[in-house]
């Protein structure tokens, strides 16, 4: 009888033990809060106004460092049109054909692209015969 309370007294000492080890705080353990997460909206996308960029292509008449006045034929009339400049130019002259690449801001055209136009020559390739009309009946070589 002794002997089996003494097993029943080591079931109960090893089946308790480790409830109370798991009442003690661990001193190296971190303590952990719980935080409260709230989706986070992502923000609107801020849509920068886009530049429209348009074309001119004219004959200079006047050119500065800091403008260039060209001329262009639209629908059989001539239009001068101003430009201010970025940067100043040195390859283009008075004369000179060219073609403006700007944009329109507080009714001033800023050009951004300046570059020459040069017209290209049509030339036939050279094993092409020309036909010449010949009408008929008449006696060909």
């Amino acid at each position: 009888m002794k002997r089996w309370l003494a097993v029943l007294f080591f079931v109960v000492f090893i089946c308790t033990a480790p409830s109370f080890a798991v009442d003690q705080s661990d001193p190296y353990s971190v303590k952990s809060t719980t935080v409260k997460t709230v989706p986070i909206k992502p923000a609107p996308k801020k849509t920068l106004p886009r530049e429209t960029r348009m074309r001119a292509t004219g004959k200079v008449i006047e050119i500065s460092p800091e403008a260039i006045k060209i001329e262009r034929n639209v629908k059989g009339t001539v239009e001068t049109m101003d430009f201010s400049l970025v940067k100043p130019l040195d390859k283009i002259k008075v004369g000179d054909e060219v073609g403006v690449s700007y944009i329109a801001k507080d009714n001033q055209n800023i050009a951004k692209r300046i570059s020459k136009v040069t017209k290209k020559k049509v030339t036939p390739p050279n094993d092409t015969k020309t036909a010449v009309n010949v009408p008929p009946g008449t006696p060909g070589k």
